[in-house]
């Protein structure tokens, strides 16, 4: 009976040990995948970051033309006005004159 009892134990002790085994196994398998997800979300993440940048710098390149196309329209204004202004004096002046 002690020997049955035994044989019994080791048994025991075996199937728990496979078990272990198994579930050490899984966990290993489960921390790879976790890794690897984070790995993916890490690249995604610099890739997003990237685009970002990428998207900033060229919406404040775009601003920066339409402010010198702006500064330009508005110096072609001052000088249309300039010479309007001058005609007018050259103007006022023959007026005067007669």
């Amino acid at each position: 009976m002690r020997l049955l009892k035994g044989f019994l134990a080791i048994a025991l002790v075996s199937l728990i040990a496979v078990s272990c085994k198994e579930a050490k196994e899984k966990t290993g398998d489960a921390v790879d995948a976790v890794e690897n997800v984070v790995d993916d979300a890490t690249e995604a993440t610099g890739d997003a970051v990237d685009a970002t940048k990428e998207a900033a710098s060229e919406a404040v390149d775009s601003v920066k033309a339409k402010a010198a196309d702006a500064v330009d329209a508005v110096k072609e204004g001052a000088a249309d006005v300039k010479e309007g202004a001058e005609k007018v004096v050259e103007d006022v002046k023959d007026a005067v004159k007669n």
